[in-house]
């Protein structure tokens, strides 16, 4: 059930809060497996404002990337000794990959750990930025962008889940379909996180985490 009004999904000043609140009420977990040895990564799930709704950016992962090549993502990375939190690596592969300063994004709370089959532990950040916005992509990682309004992907007909099992641990694959794309995966998984905590969109079944 979306507990969410459409006042407050066609309205920016009203929608940002609402997200805000719903993330600090949410205690952040960390997916089960934890202590399975994991490369520390961050992401940022990026809102913005398009034609009175909101929409989520993803980007589309070119072929010569190391990890999940021609998938979709949101933009992110691995932690760098330079960074000085988690946070900070989310923005700041966020500027690396798609030219949005972290000045220019404001950040409004976490979801919840997960630890990708390729042994990332991601953390995911939500965040929003003004459009339109002077995207400068960088070719070497992004093929290019995807812009989904929000309204489509609460839609229970776009959405599927599979299971899979690799190295004896059963995953639950989520796959959202939308126009020729397909936002599977770790970020299908990341997606559905979001709208379970913000909009108790139920596609989250049994508990798999830790805490």
């Amino acid at each position: 059930m979306i507990t969410v009004s459409a006042t407050v999904l066609n309205d920016a000043q009203k929608f940002y809060p609402y997200v805000k609140q719903r993330l600090a009420k949410h205690k952040p977990r960390t997916f089960r497996f934890a202590d399975v040895p994991a490369r520390k990564a961050a992401v940022l799930i990026p809102f913005f404002f398009k034609d009175g709704r909101p929409h989520l950016l993803f980007t589309k992962r070119t072929e010569k990337v190391e990890h999940h090549k021609g998938q979709i993502s949101f933009p992110g990375g691995v932690y760098d000794l330079n960074d000085a939190d988690l946070q900070e690596t989310a923005l700041r592969e966020t500027w690396e990959e798609m030219g949005i300063k972290p000045e220019d994004i404001a950040v409004l709370g976490r979801t919840d750990n997960f630890l990708t089959n390729t042994h990332f532990m991601v953390t995911p950040f939500v965040g929003c930025f003004t459009y339109p916005y002077p995207f400068n992509i960088n070719p070497d990682e992004i093929a290019h962008t995807i812009e989904v309004p929000l309204d489509i992907l609460l839609e229970p007909d776009i959405f599927e889940m599979r299971q899979w099992e690799r190295d004896g641990i059963v995953w639950n694959i989520h796959y959202y379909h939308y126009l020729d794309e397909m936002i599977w995966g770790v970020t299908g998984y990341l997606l559905s996180n979001l709208l379970s905590i913000v909009f108790d969109i139920p596609r989250m079944p049994g508990n798999p985490f830790d805490n």
